[in-house]
């Protein structure tokens, strides 16, 4: 069966913390090949174990093949553990397991990011919201993607805001403001949310008209003025977007219908990917993107994760025929 190479947390960041620039090419690619095969996610593209457990807890699963890369293969989230299993894309062979607690943010802010970047490429004021470990690496991608930009970091609470600018690197917190959330969506071109909420709390009478509104927490955000506001919508991957979420939230509690996203939907994001400049002409007025990320975006990362390892010949190789 051949070896597999199992890379620790320590090792997937020692690989991968400092390499954003290869961080931003290989999810480009990937959203590019998703943009050009189409049918990259496994079927359903979200599969949900409920645990017999007291307490709420699931663990999903979510795949992707990466051929550009001759990778593919599995994302299990568990309750506060992520890994990756990845294969060869070719012959299904086993080749690492990737921890992926610390990738699944640095994939989920790289996918921000490149969404602003393709959509918007002259943005200067963009708001964030989420003060939370993947907030801190959308700070960063932010701040990458977009190196004369300002950022507000819209908060509740002004203590904990400081603190997570001090917790950045200079290079980002010299360039970030902390604002109320109302100012803070009224000043912005674009607006990222990454939250843990229980309730939407951004109106979307809030938003500048040619803002874009990009939703990436798996709960209810923007509220449906949001929805009722937006002339263009991108997705990454609706059957995702249907079981969390702010388009989760309105089909639920607003009657919005699949048919309507549907109808509404003016691209996907890797046909964004393929033709940026097209959606940056055509995308006028309030644009609502929800990018939740992609297992072909993870995919892509853990193997990128371990070539890098290989290179380095750090992790632990496993001989599949002798242990």
């Amino acid at each position: 069966m051949g070896e597999l190479r199992i890379l620790s947390e320590q090792t997937v960041r020692r690989c991968l913390g400092d390499e954003i620039d290869a961080c931003f090419e290989v999810c480009t690619e990937a959203y590019k090949y998703y943009g050009r095969v189409g049918s990259v996610l496994s079927e359903p593209s979200s599969l949900y174990l409920q645990l017999p457990s007291d307490l709420p807890k699931k663990c999903r699963l979510k795949g992707a093949h990466f051929g550009d890369l001759g990778v593919a293969g599995f994302r299990l989230a568990s309750p506060g553990s992520y890994f990756t299993w990845v294969v060869n894309s070719e012959t299904g062979q086993p080749e690492g397991v990737v921890a992926e607690n610390w990738l699944h943010r640095r994939r989920t802010a790289v996918s921000g990011a490149l969404t602003l970047r393709w959509l918007r490429p002259d943005l200067r004021v963009i708001t964030l919201i989420g003060a939370g470990k993947i907030g801190y690496e959308c700070a960063i991608a932010l701040g990458h993607a977009f190196p004369d930009a300002s950022v507000i970091l819209g908060c509740r609470e002004e203590g904990r805001g400081e603190l997570f600018r001090e917790s950045l690197p200079y290079s980002v917190s010299s360039r970030m403001s902390i604002q109320a959330i109302e100012p803070a969506v009224r000043s912005a071109e674009a607006v990222l949310t990454i939250t843990k909420a229980n309730a939407a709390f951004i109106h979307g009478d809030w938003l500048l008209d040619r803002s874009v509104a990009l939703s990436m927490g798996g709960v209810p955000e923007f509220d449906f003025t949001t929805w009722q506001r937006s002339q263009h919508v991108i997705l990454d991957d609706l059957g995702y977007a249907l079981k969390q979420g702010d388009l989760h939230h309105w089909v639920k509690s607003n009657s919005l219908s699949v048919d309507q996203i549907q109808a509404r939907t003016t691209a996907l994001i890797g046909d964004v990917a393929l033709d940026p400049e097209k959606y940056q002409s055509i995308c006028s007025g309030v644009t609502l993107a929800v990018i939740q990320g992609m297992a072909v975006c993870d995919v892509a990362m853990a193997g990128l994760a371990l070539e890098r390892a290989a290179a380095l010949d750090v992790g632990r190789v496993i001989d599949l025929d002798s242990c």
